[in-house]
Parts: structure tokens; sequence; C-alpha cells
């Protein structure tokens, strides 16, 4: 694969590319990059393209093979995005199975039918009634 991905120096024809600033960015040398791809790590060769008026480096050949200012391979990106869904979609589903869970062992609490007669019931704190109400006393 690597061979595959070896890029040789450009013709003399093909030795300057347009910078965005406008000027051409003549040819400098042959770089080298490890780049993930789905079937492993690759050594990408590629030509360097440097502007002298702006100092912009370029390399052309990674925009062609979309891997500018990254060693990801679209595939690899693929993939692991995808993971990343799946993952994130099983995760998602537990925690709302978990939810359901709670939300039904709460409404089975609140929902309770008491047992008994109805008796008075007084919080007291200190000097100060807090609140009365009803409750239940099993008989």
């Amino acid at each position: 694969m690597t061979k595959l991905l070896e890029f040789p120096a450009p013709a003399h024809s093909q030795r300057t590319v347009a910078c965005p600033c406008g000027q051409p960015a003549p040819y400098r040398e042959l770089r080298s990059k490890p780049v993930l791809t789905a079937v492993g790590q690759v050594q990408v060769s590629h030509p360097y393209y440097l502007c002298p008026h702006c100092h912009t480096g370029q390399f052309p050949v990674d925009v062609e093979l979309d891997i500018e200012r990254t060693e990801f391979s679209p595939g690899v990106l693929e993939v692991t995005t995808k993971s990343v869904e799946r993952t994130a979609e099983a995760i998602g589903g537990d925690v709302a199975q978990q939810e359901q869970q709670q939300i039904q062992r709460a409404v089975q609490l609140d929902l309770a039918n008491p047992i008994g007669q109805p008796v008075p019931i007084l919080k007291v704190q200190g000097s100060y009634i807090l609140y009365f109400t009803w409750g239940t006393s099993a008989s």
C-alpha cells in the first residue's frame, strides 16, 4: 500500500501551483507523513510547495486524497464514526431502559393503596407546627 502512495517529484511543467495569496508556489521537496488507513498504517510521500511571498506551504496530493490536515484516511474516519454512532445508540438504549425502570418504581411507590383508617398527623419541631395532614394507620 505504501508503494501506491509514493508520489514522485513533479515534472518541470508542474513545478508550481497557485497559492491562495495569488502568487505562484514553487515545488520545494518530497515529504513523508504517516496515514492510518482501514488496512493499517502507511507512509505517504508527497510533493511540498512553498509560497515565497506569504510562506504558505501546500500538499496538493493531500487535498486529492482527502487527508489534508489529518493523519486518518477517509475510510478510517467513516469506520470510526459508525462505531461511535453504534456505541452511542447502545448506551442511549440502556439509559432509556434504566430511566423507565426508575419511573416504574417511583409510580408504584406513589400509587400504593393506603391500608387502615385515616388518622391525623401533626409534625412539630420545637414550638412550631410544620404541617398537619391525614395519614393511615393499620387496623
